[in-house]
């Protein structure tokens, strides 16, 4: 009898275990606005994606699979103040069960108006943002940046993944410490400040307008540079480093990369 019943313990357990990460669940919140929004998410282990609309609103949607939201899964904690939004998604500290039936995952997505204040920060997972423009910072601590058809102030980084980058900028300061760099600077932009684009280990490659006067600064410890833009070469070149001015100069334009080939080309 004893002998006979652990096949059938083992699909219980098997069941129940598969019950629990197979769960998904989900939670929606839309916060009306009066003015220019000021967004800010924190989250420990979430995929975020935002898009902007022509709506006076943000509206946020958190997908789970895997586990709950709330009962001792993830707590979502949230607060507007007039136009500002704060959401976290903070995730348990605890072991888990698991048999490799399906690893948790969240999924955090956020529409909102074009025009924002916007600070992303996830622990682990990808950011994703189309069509946003202002005052820009996004970061994660493992995972990609597809940043498309942003415009303003953008400052992103990631500890692990490729950074991925379009649209106009005033500002730009891009890093990460393991992957590919490509950025689409488009007509318009401009150096009001410093920019600065560097890969601990991985390929950087600029697109940027022909007319962007610039002093610029292009190193690779471990590769070679290319430029397509005519540069007025100030002090001693070579194969890792360039140093000069473009369009006159003005300021400063940083491409470093410890391992990787470094290009700069026009529109």
């Amino acid at each position: 009898m004893r002998k006979n019943s652990l096949p059938l313990l083992f699909a219980v357990i098997a069941s129940t275990a598969f019950t629990a990460f197979a769960h998904a669940d989900d939670w929606s919140k839309t916060y009306d606005l009066t003015a220019k929004p000021e967004l800010r998410v924190e989250t420990h282990d979430a995929n975020v994606r935002i898009e902007a609309w022509d709506q006076n609103k943000i509206e946020a949607h958190v997908t789970t699979h895997g586990w709950h939201i709330g009962n001792g899964g993830l707590e979502i904690a949230e607060h507007q103040q007039g136009n500002a939004v704060d959401i976290e998604l903070r995730q348990p500290h605890r072991a888990h069960f698991s048999i490799g039936i399906e690893t948790r995952r969240t999924e955090l997505e956020i529409r909102m108006p074009r025009t924002a204040k916007v600070n992303v920060h996830t622990g682990d997972g990808d950011v994703s943002v189309k069509g946003v423009e202002g005052e820009l910072v996004f970061a994660t601590g493992d995972g990609r940046l597809e940043l498309k058809d942003v415009d303003g102030t953008l400052r992103a980084h990631t500890s692990d993944g490729s950074v991925h980058v379009s649209g106009r900028f005033d500002v730009l300061e891009l890093r990460t410490s393991d992957g590919r760099v490509e950025v689409e600077a488009r007509p318009g932009s401009q150096l009001r400040e410093a920019w600065d684009v560097r890969s601990s280990d991985g390929s950087v490659s600029l697109r940027i307008p022909g007319d962007l006067a610039a002093d610029l600064e292009l190193h690779t410890s471990d590769g070679s540079i290319t430029t397509n833009i005519p540069i007025v070469v100030e002090g001693s070149f070579g194969r890792h480093d360039i140093h000069g001015k473009m369009n006159g100069g003005g300021n400063r334009l940083t491409v470093h990369t410890s391992d990787g080939s470094v290009t700069l080309d026009k529109f």
